[in-house]
């Protein structure tokens, strides 16, 4: 051993000058090494040197090390082949030798040494070799289902999948990553999720809608595919659309029970603020609005309902308007106002208004011969004024 350290270090003072021999020469070496010790102090050696082009002596290494780690007993030896695990993952990673990735996959499912595991996985992500990203991606399904038995070492594992799977950036690695992000890790693998996400696919259009049109998937996860939507790198048509599928399906689902209720209405309102906010030109979503402005769960989903309608402006959304505002108008007559009406009659008159559509006009003037107070009657003849002598 005393023999073998001399000598690298010896070699340490040429290796920069003569990379191709001193690669010969670490390649002698680690031939001759007698133990699993002597060789991780070998490769320790190679990794401060940083020499350029030693991806096929550090695949030579890694194939060496699992042929042998079967038969290794002794637990210095377990140590040591794990360090060198480690350190080989490390150097063919930064390397981008690809030709290493079986090998690397078979340290995942040999080694035990959930550090192992990760360091291994992290380096086929950079080598991006996408024969094995489905078996990357499978791995972090079956972690995402539950915890391991060791759950600190099944969020090692995770971790580096979450790693591998970012490099990759392969959209079917996306919905993986999601779930990580969402699922029973600790705070910092879940924020790590959160991060790669966008570096797999930066238009998660396709995966989120996957979630959201599926029955697979409760409720709360739907929501935060939306969510996640909103909040991703996507144009704004992706993330209409998106919404569009989110609002028919939030009310297409039923249910009785009081705590899904309140998140499929979280979703209606967060699908229609997405609407109104990045625009369609889809009309399937009108009667959707319609429907949320007369059974929506409270106000603030009818008022969502009629600030996106005023949004679309169309003649169809301005006619719809006009619809709630006879309803509204319709009741103020008969006596029968709640205070959510008076809170409603204040927000559809100005989205009448903001539509510039003459349809709205009769709704509108209908405002004068009714009992309301006279800020609303103001709001009517303001809407009116915005109308003008517009014929559209």
């Amino acid at each position: 051993m005393k023999r073998l350290l001399t000598l690298i270090f010896s070699l340490c003072i040429f290796a920069n000058l003569f990379a191709s021999e001193a690669i010969d020469v670490y390649s002698l070496l680690y031939e001759q090494a007698s133990t699993t010790q002597e060789r991780l102090a070998v490769l320790k050696s190679i990794a401060d040197q940083n020499i350029v082009g030693a991806g096929q002596l550090y695949a030579t290494a890694l194939s060496q090390l699992l042929q042998e780690f079967p038969s290794l007993k002794s637990t210095a030896e377990r140590d040591a082949a794990d360090q060198s695990a480690r350190l080989l993952a490390q150097l063919l990673g930064n390397s981008k030798y690809s030709a290493a990735a079986g090998d690397l996959w078979k340290v995942v499912q040999s080694f035990s040494n959930p550090l192992v595991k990760a360091d291994a996985l992290i380096a086929m992500g950079k080598l991006r070799n996408l024969d094995y990203s489905e078996q990357i991606e499978k791995l972090l399904q079956g972690l995402n289902l539950k915890p391991t038995d060791d759950p600190e070492s099944g969020e090692k594992i995770a971790y580096g999948a979450i790693i591998a799977l970012e490099k990759y950036q392969q959209p079917s690695g996306y919905l993986p990553v999601f779930f990580a992000a969402n699922g029973w890790y600790s705070k910092r693998i879940r924020e790590q999720a959160d991060r790669s996400l966008p570096f797999i696919i930066e238009d998660p259009e396709t995966p989120l809608s996957e979630i959201i049109r599926s029955s697979s998937y409760s409720y709360d996860i739907k929501l935060l595919a939306l969510q996640r939507m909103e909040s991703s790198r996507a144009a704004s048509e992706a993330k209409a659309r998106v919404a569009v599928r989110a609002l028919a399906e939030a009310w297409r689902a039923s249910t009785m029970d009081v705590k899904q209720r309140v998140i499929l209405s979280n979703s209606r309102k967060l699908a229609i603020d997405m609407i109104r906010r990045y625009k369609t030109n889809d009309t399937s979503v009108l009667p959707l609005f319609e429907r949320s402005y007369k059974e929506g769960i409270d106000t603030e989903e009818k008022l969502n309902s009629v600030a996106a309608l005023s949004s679309i402006g169309t003649d169809d959304a301005a006619k719809l308007l006009s619809n709630f505002l006879l309803a509204l108008n319709a009741k103020r007559k008969s006596n029968n106002i709640t205070q959510e009406d008076e809170q409603l009659v204040r927000a559809v008159i100005p989205a009448l208004g903001a539509t510039g559509k003459a349809v709205a006009r009769p709704a509108l003037q209908a405002i004068e011969y009714q009992e309301w107070n006279n800020y609303v009657k103001v709001l009517a003849q303001e809407a009116l004024k915005q109308i003008g002598s517009n014929k559209d």
